[in-house]
Order: structure tokens, then sequence, then C-alpha cells
């Protein structure tokens, strides 16, 4: 800033001569003295001005990046809507360091997806077109463990676990059930999360998070839903997999996002919701630069007091080929239900509901901007016959669905 004002002054000053005498100054001299005093009362409010920019910018140590993404598609046979739906997300993102070695990290979003649209993509998002803090954790190191706390805190947001390696950026990735590592993901809010990855290529981590820890029901209360998630993975140069268990204290918040009167249709309520565990095993393997595969299962209990319910398990198939200047993504992915139950037993069956497969292709215009076509079809259970009836078949007209659309992200 010193020599800026010197740049500026020095034309100025080069005006009056330097051996000059009082008797001598001019009439031009004064006028070169004036302006002298202009440059320099000019340059005095810009550094005020700067200063104050300064004061209200981010610190030094603060990174903000972000996206933009639209998506525009239809769901034929949908119990929602058929109609061609465009929507918006809108994500930034804000990490701070204090120190070095931590992290704060700030996620906000908005979009203006809801519950009247049934073309979503894993980029899609809600909050009614108004900006919302969506998670917020500060991360710092202990010992030779990474370590995160925060009011909103994500499960797998310190887990250093690979069970899939799945673009996931499609159809699945905003579904119930159909997302990669689904029930190995749930859970946000006020909680605690410890990881660990060894020079070995094994990792670890733990975490305990409080869904309803900002409400009065509290964290690690009876009242309140508390989730706990252990993992065990391992990671080579092309190859990997690992273990995740998960276990809530209740089922209906989980499956009543699905539905939202499933428990009632179960004969499940809040005084008899046990909660439930899940076991995700998976893997992926890379036979090459360009292609990646994955597989996944998860095994499902579900707790209910005088209810016996089967146990769920769903299986993946995933790959992503490289092509051109994108990528070709394709998966398989089941979903296994309950039937409807007979209130006159104390026991709910498993019902092989059908299973869905999704391809879609990856274009990448350039670093910033990529633009995703794909399709995904409801493929149904070998039974189709008593499916047709509905006999026996609690939700798969829910899940037959035709998706074709397209999303655009931006990056900045």
């Amino acid at each position: 800033m010193k020599l800026f004002q010197k740049l500026l002054i020095t034309p100025a000053a080069l005006l009056i001569p330097i051996s000059a005498t009082a008797s001598e100054v001019t009439i031009s001299d004064f006028a070169a003295a004036e302006e002298l005093a202009i440059n320099q009362s000019r340059i005095d409010g810009f550094e005020a001005k700067l200063n104050n920019f300064e004061a209200g910018s981010f610190s030094e140590t603060t990174t903000m990046s972000g996206s933009a993404s639209f998506q525009v598609g239809a769901v034929e046979g949908s119990a929602i809507t058929e109609a061609v739906t465009a929507t918006y997300s809108y994500d930034i993102d804000l990490n701070t360091s204090f120190t070095g070695d931590d992290n704060l990290y700030v996620g906000i979003e908005t979009g203006n997806s809801s519950s009247s649209v049934d073309f979503t993509l894993d980029s899609s998002g809600d909050g009614g077109d108004a900006l919302s803090v969506t998670s917020m954790y500060y991360q710092f190191p202990l010992e030779n463990w990474d370590v995160a706390v925060g009011p909103k805190l994500d499960s797998d947001d310190l887990m250093p676990t690979t069970t899939s390696v799945y673009s996931d950026s499609f159809f699945f990735g905003s579904q119930y059930g159909l997302a990669s590592n689904f029930f190995a993901s749930q859970g946000t809010g006020g909680g605690v999360a410890a990881a660990r990855t060894f020079d070995s290529g094994w990792n670890a981590s733990g975490s305990i998070i409080g869904t309803s820890a900002s409400t009065s029901s509290g964290l690690l209360t009876k009242e309140g839903n508390d989730i706990y998630t252990l993992t065990l993975g391992y990671d080579a140069d092309n190859y990997g997999g690992g273990i995740v268990y998960q276990k809530s204290d209740s089922l209906c918040t989980l499956a009543e996002s699905f539905k939202s009167n499933v428990c009632t249709d179960l004969g499940v309520t809040a005084a008899f919701d046990e909660g439930y565990s899940s076991t995700t095993l998976g893997a992926y393997f890379k036979p090459g630069d360009k292609t990646t595969l994955s597989a996944t299962s998860s095994i499902n209990d579900v707790s209910v007091s005088g209810i016996e319910f089967d146990t769920l398990a769903d299986f993946q198939f995933a790959i992503d080929r490289e092509l051109g200047d994108g990528t070709l993504s394709a998966s398989w992915k089941t979903f296994p239900f309950y039937k409807v139950p007979d209130l006159n037993v104390a026991e709910v069956k498993g019902d092989d509901i059908g299973s869905y497969i999704e391809l879609y292709y990856t274009y990448n215009v350039n670093d910033s901007l990529s633009i995703r076509p794909g399709v995904a079809i409801t493929m149904p259970a070998s039974d189709a016959d008593s499916i047709a009836s509905g006999s026996d078949d609690l939700a798969f007209y829910l899940i037959d669905r035709t998706v074709v659309g397209l999303g655009v992200d931006f990056k900045f």
C-alpha cells in the first residue's frame, strides 16, 4: 500500500522544483501542491474503504466452495406425479482452520424439491427456497485419531470405511433403500465421532448421533432417538471393503421416511418401537484404470415388543466405467420389504418386492460443469402373479416406476 501511495504522490511532487525558495513559488506551484493534497485525501479514503472491506471478509484460513444443480425429469407410474418437473439445489461448504490441524465445517443448502415431486437425484435438495445450515461440526486430532463433535453431524461424516465406490449420482442416490450404503449412513444431529486410518491400510471409526438432540427429547435419553455406528475396513491400491454396524433406537423414524403411515400399517406404535440394527458388508475392485466394481449387502433386524419381524437383506451390484469425456454408471439393487401383517398373529413376514436398475452417463464439459442423463426401471419380484393381485404385497406400487431425466451440476 505504501508503494502504491508513492506512485500516486511522486508525479505531483515533481511539479515543484526541489531548489525553489519562498520567493520563487509561482501560481503553478500552488496548483501542484493543491493537487498533491487532493491525491493524498483520495489515498486516505481508499485506505479506509479497503480496511473496512478486509474487516468484513473471511479470515485467511477460511475457504468456500459449493455447487448449483438442476434436475429435470419425469416418473411414469408415480403415485405422486407423472408430470415433467424441474427443480434445483444450491450448496455452500465453508471450512475454517484455527490451528492448522483442525477444521470447522459448515454446510449450507437450499432447494425446491418437495414431497410433491417424485423425480429427484442425489443432488436434489429441499428447503423451501430458504438457505439453512444442514451440517456443522468441529474436527481435530487427538493422539492418532481424528475426532469430530458438533450439533449437526452425520453418522458417516468422519467414516473412513469404504464398502462401495459406486458414483451413486442419479436416482438411486435420492431414494429410500436404494442409495449406496443407505442403511449404514442414517442419522444427523448432535453427537461425536472418532476415526483412524492405520499405515497398514486398515481403518476404523465409531460415532454416537442424537437425531433429537436439539429438542426436549435430548441426547442419550429414553425419549430421544440415538444412532450408534461402528466400522472396520481395509483399502489397498485397487481393492478394498469393510463392514458397518449401526443400531438405532427407532424403527419408525426410518421407516416413515419411506411411507408416512408404515408403522400404523405394520401395527407398530411408539411404545413398542425398540429400533433396528443394520450390518452392511461391501467390497470394491478396480480391474483397470477405467473401471470400478462394487458389491454391497445390508442385513436388517427390526425389534418391536410383542411382534416378531423377519430379517431383511438387500443386495447391490454397481459399475462405473470411464467412457469418452465422461463416465458410464449402472447399478442393480433389490428392494425387500414387509407383507401386510395379519393382526391375529404376532409375526410379520418379509416380502421380496422387486428390484431396480439404473443407467446414466456423466458427461464432463470441464472440471466445473457436468451433465448427467439417465433412466431407472423397476423389475418385479419372481412371484409377479401374487404381486399383481395385491394379496401379499405392501408397497410394490410405491416402487413400480420408470424414471427418465437428467441433472446438471455447476461447481465453484
